[in-house]
C-alpha cells in the first residue's frame, strides 16, 4: 500500500522510486524487529508480575483446550481480562509448545511474538501515514516508530496493549482505504472485523466504533442506503465479533456483561477516601487490597460471582463520585499529567516497574516521549495536521478519555496514543525538512 497509494515524489522516474520506497520500507521494518528483539534479547530476567501473571496463567489453561482458568478458587470464572490477548498468547504457547514449561521458557516466545506485533504496529504506522499525507511522511513516520523507545518497551512484555495498538491501526487503515477503494464494502467489512478484535482485546476500545463508522459514511447523499451501509454493517460485524464472548459471560455468570469486569476495580482503585487523601501520588489508583473502604465487598469475593462484585465496586464507586464531584477533574488532572510522564520521575517509574520494565529502560522511554511529545506539538500545527480528517484524531482522544478519569499508567496506558504521536513528530520532520530544502545549493 505503500507504494502504490501514494503520491509519486516529484521528479523522480516511477520505476526507480518505487523500488528504492520499496527497500527503505523494508529496511525500516528490519531495523524495527531488530531493536525490538535487541530488547528482547537484553533483558533475559524479565518476570511475570501483576497483570502479565493473569495472562500466562489464562494462556496456559487455553493451551491446554480448557478455556479461561478459574481465578482464586476452582469453579470461580472469570472475564476479568478481555479474551483477544489472552487467546493470542494461548495460540503462541500452543504452537510453541511451552505451555508446561518454566516460566523463562514460556516468557521468551510470548515475548517475541509481542516484538513481531510491535513490527506489524511500525508497518501500520507507515501505512496510515501513506493514506493521509504521502510517502515522504510515511517513510519519516516508520522510521520513528522504529526507533520510539515506549512501543519497544511495551512490545517486549507479555502485556495486550501491543496488540491493541495494531488491530486500531488496523481498523483505522481499512476504513481509510474504504474512502480510497472502488471495494468499498470489504473494507468497511475488514474495519468492522479489526474494530470487534480491538474491543476484545481492550474493553474501553468499544467506543472506537463511532469514529470508524463515521469514517466509512462518506458517500452522499448521506442518508441513502447507499451511504448508510457501510457503517451500519460495520457496526454489525463488530458486534458480531464481540457476541460469543458476552453470550460466555451470560452463561457463566448469569448477568450482562459484555467484555470485561475490570470496570469496577479500576473505578474503586481511584475513587476512594485513601486516593482522594495521597499527598505523594494524588488521586492515584491503588490494588482493591489496599483499601480498607471497600473491603465490605472485596471480603465477599469467595461468595459472590466476578461479576457481581465488579457491579457492586462499581455502585460504590459512583456512590463516591456523588459525594465528591469535583474530585473525579483532580483525577483527570493528575492522570493527565501522568500520561505525559510529568507527575513525578519516581512514578513513571514505578508504573514501568508494573510490566517488568527495569529503571534504566523505563527513564530511557520517559525521554524518549518527551522528546517526541515536543516534535508532535509542532506537527499538529502543520498543514497536513489541520486537513487531516477529525475522526483520525478522533482515535487517540477516546483511547485518553477512556481511561483518564479512573487510571493512566504509562508506558502501556498510552500505547494506542503513541502511534498518533509518532506520525505528528513525523510531519513535523518532514516540515522541518521542506523548509531546509530551498536554501539548500542547486545540484549542478
Amino acid at each position: 500500500m505503500l507504494e502504490h497509494e501514494a503520491p509519486a515524489v516529484t521528479g523522480a522516474r516511477p520505476e526507480r522510486a518505487r523500488p528504492r520506497l520499496g527497500a527503505a520500507v523494508w529496511l525500516i521494518l528490519l531495523a524495527a524487529l531488530v531493536l525490538r528483539l535487541g530488547f528482547v534479547a537484553a533483558t533475559p530476567h524479565y518476570k511475570l508480575v501483576d497483570d502479565a501473571t493473569d495472562y500466562d496463567r489464562h494462556a496456559r489453561s487455553i493451551a491446554a483446550g480448557q478455556g479461561y482458568a478459574d481465578v482464586g478458587m476452582p469453579g470461580r470464572a472469570s472475564a476479568f481480562r478481555p479474551p483477544g490477548y489472552t487467546y493470542f498468547l494461548g495460540g503462541v504457547y500452543l504452537l510453541t509448545g511451552v505451555k508446561d514449561k518454566p516460566e523463562a521458557d514460556r516468557v521468551l516466545p510470548g515475548r517475541i511474538a509481542n516484538a513481531l506485533i510491535g513490527t506489524l504496529v511500525v508497518a501500520l504506522i507507515g501505512v496510515v501515514a501513506a493514506q493521509l499525507w504521502g510517502r515522504r511522511a510515511a517513510l519519516v513516520a516508520m522510521a520513528c516508530g522504529a526507533i520510539y523507545v515506549p512501543l519497544i518497551l511495551v512490545g517486549g512484555s507479555i502485556m495486550s496493549e501491543i496488540l491493541f495498538a495494531a488491530l486500531l491501526l488496523g481498523s483505522l487503515a481499512s476504513a481509510i482505504q474504504h474512502r480510497r477503494s472502488a471495494h468499498r464494502w470489504r473494507w468497511a467489512l475488514l474495519a468492522g472485523l479489526l474494530g470487534g478484535l480491538t474491543v476484545l482485546t481492550r474493553a474501553n476500545a468499544l467506543v472506537l466504533l463511532v469514529p470508524l463508522a463515521f469514517a466509512v459514511w462518506d458517500a452522499r447523499p448521506r442518508w441513502s442506503w447507499r451511504a448508510l451501509g457501510p457503517p451500519v454493517a460495520l457496526g454489525v460485524v463488530a458486534l458480531l465479533c464481540v457476541t460469543p464472548w458476552t453470550i460466555r459471560n451470560a452463561v457463566v455468570f448469569h448477568q450482562f456483561v459484555p467484555v470485561s469486569t475490570q470496570l469496577g476495580s479500576a473505578m474503586a482503585g481511584t475513587y476512594n477516601t485513601e486516593a482522594m487523601a495521597d499527598r505523594e501520588n494524588p488521586a492515584s489508583w491503588r490494588s482493591l487490597r489496599r483499601i480498607e473502604e471497600y473491603r465490605y465487598l472485596t471480603d465477599q469475593w469467595r461468595v459472590i460471582s466476578e461479576a457481581e462484585l465488579e457491579r457492586r465496586l462499581r455502585a460504590a464507586s459512583l456512590d463516591f463520585i456523588e459525594a465528591h464531584p469535583g474530585y473525579v477533574l483532580k483525577v483527570m488532572w493528575w492522570d493527565t499529567r501522568r500520561a505525559l510522564d510529568l507527575a513525578s520521575w519516581k512514578w513513571s517509574l514505578h508504573t514501568a516497574d508494573t510490566i517488568s520494565i527495569t529503571p534504566g529502560w523505563a527513564g530511557a522511554g520517559v525521554v524518549c516521549f518527551w522528546i517526541f511529545a515536543l516534535l508532535a506539538l509542532a506537527g499538529a500545527c502543520t498543514a497536513a495536521a489541520r486537513r487531516t480528517p477529525w475522526w483520525v484524531w478522533a482515535m487517540p482522544l477516546l483511547v485518553y478519555l477512556g481511561v483518564v478519569a479512573m487510571v493512566f499508567e504509562t508506558p502501556r496506558y498510552r500505547t494506542g496514543i503513541d502511534p498518533f504521536v509518532v506520525m505528528l513528530a513525523a510531519l513535523a520532520v518532514v516540515a522541518a525538512a521542506r523548509r531546509v530544502r530551498p536554501s539548500a545549493p542547486p545540484a549542478s
